[in-house]
């Protein structure tokens, strides 16, 4: 009669007709709800959920009988089930409870949220976004995005704000109550990133001692953020595709297909065309992704935008710190915008919050309280010169900061520079032979002149 009538509300149901069946179905399948009867015929509806509550303790559980007492019902309050039926059990009092476990959801899922989301203290909800063209153009491209379901692709370089985009279309969604899931995909080990995404079942490999649901499961109904996109491998790529394709996976070690809700928003700091030209990434996969791109422009391009970005650190770190500060000094706020900020907001932010921190004093932040938070480059001679540099002096900075960028990982900078291995190596050697320490890119990104010409001038003086 249950299954009948749930089913017939738009449930999806399962009924067994003992432990053992009821078992063998939570193997092989996650449920939101589990109803049993206390008196089964091979054992007992207490056990039963209380086994249930250990394995899935996201699992609602509802006990039904007809011969209530109240020690049955102390137990089922003390394992945590969620309501406790005297049979018969009329419609109107399941459709009542039914209301109340939905609403219940929506405040785990809220939670769920809270917890997983880990935004950013300054969040898309109270951020600049700017007065240029180019950041109006996103904001609307954002509201547009928004109120579908469609998949997003969000490029552009570390500390562009892609992640505070990726909150503002969720924010903004039909899905804003629902799970937002983060998987930072380059943090992830290879070999776990596919358990990572769709979950395991118990057994599946070393150290699976229990069945973990994916992160596709736990967005289930809402948004799944996958950052650093382009570090997938290959052959999960194939996996992925699939999963946006049907919406449906299996577990590593199962064989239950799932199906899923799930709105996919993809980030990355590549250009994943360009990935795609190169054979690391699947051109199938690119364009499924690719539904609607957002590409984030450097803050160096977004020259109108940098003094009310400014403005709006100060004030927030001024109040986060304690501290009666009022903004930057004029000559400090030319010195700012100078600077080409390689990395973007992220490095604005901590260079202002380190400067608001190092003041000693009230009212602007002058230039000197900036020289412990800076990094090199930000007051030199790049920021502010008489004197433009050569060609060879800019290609060489341009180098060095690469190299900063990417770890002193030669590749990935010859990559980003648009020139081969072979070529970055002959001018790593050149700069050796005209003094500079190239596995210290940070102590001459900066320098005019080679050390022994500088040291050759210092003479003539």
């Amino acid at each position: 009669m249950l299954v009948d009538y749930l089913t017939a509300q738009g449930y999806t149901v399962l009924g067994t007709r003992s432990t053992l069946q009821a078992h063998e179905a939570l193997k092989n399948d996650t449920f939101d709800i589990v109803m049993s009867d206390l008196r089964l015929e091979d054992g007992n509806g207490l056990d039963l959920l209380r086994q249930v509550r250990q394995i899935s303790p996201r699992t609602y559980g509802i006990l039904m009988t007809g011969y209530a007492t109240m020690d049955t019902a102390v137990e089922a309050i003390r394992i945590g089930l969620f309501d406790y039926l005297i049979k018969p059990v009329l419609p109107a009092q399941l459709d009542l409870l039914l209301g109340r476990l939905e609403s219940m959801r929506q405040l785990q899922s809220e939670n769920l949220y809270l917890r997983q989301a880990q935004s950013p203290e300054i969040t898309s909800s109270n951020v600049v976004w700017g007065r240029s063209a180019l950041m109006q153009d996103i904001l609307e491209m954002v509201k547009k995005v928004a109120a579908t379901h469609a998949t997003v692709l969000i490029q552009g370089e570390s500390g562009t704000g892609k992640e505070v985009v990726a909150h503002a279309i969720m924010q903004n969604s039909p899905r804003a109550n629902q799970p937002f899931v983060k998987v930072n995909c380059a943090a992830v080990p290879e070999t776990l990133l596919e358990s990572e995404f769709f979950g395991h079942e118990k057994g599946a490999f070393t150290g699976a001692v229990a069945r973990r649901e994916g992160r596709f499961e736990t967005a289930n109904g809402g948004t799944l953020l996958l950052d650093e996109i382009a570090e997938i491998p290959m052959s999960l790529q194939v996996k992925l595709l699939r999963v946006l394709q049907e919406r449906e996976f299996e577990r590593v070690g199962g064989n239950k297909t799932i199906r899923v809700d799930v709105r996919l928003i993809a980030s990355t700091n590549r250009d994943l065309q360009e990935e795609v030209r190169r054979g690391n990434f699947r051109e199938d996969l690119y364009y499924r992704l690719n539904v609607v791109p957002i590409n984030l422009p450097p803050l160096r391009l977004r020259g109108e935008d940098l003094t009310d970005l400014i403005e709006f650190y100060v004030a927030h770190f001024a109040r986060k710190h304690g501290k009666n500060l009022t903004g930057v000094s004029p000559e400090s706020m030319e010195r700012l915008k100078a600077y080409r900020w390689p990395g973007n907001v992220r490095e604005l932010q901590n260079t202002l919050e380190r400067a608001v921190i190092m003041a000693t004093h009230e009212g602007m932040i002058e230039i000197p309280d900036f020289a412990l938070a800076e990094k090199p480059g930000i007051f030199s001679n790049l920021s502010v010169s008489d004197t433009l540099p050569t060609v060879d002096e800019m290609e060489r900075r341009l180098i060095g900061y690469m190299l900063l960028q990417t770890n002193h990982n030669k590749t990935r900078a010859a990559e980003k520079l648009s020139i081969s291995l072979r070529t970055l190596r002959n001018k790593l050697r050149t700069y050796r032979e005209m003094g500079f320490d190239t596995d210290k890119p940070e102590t001459w990104v900066e320098a005019p002149n080679p050390p022994e010409m500088k040291m050759a001038m210092r003479d003539e003086a």
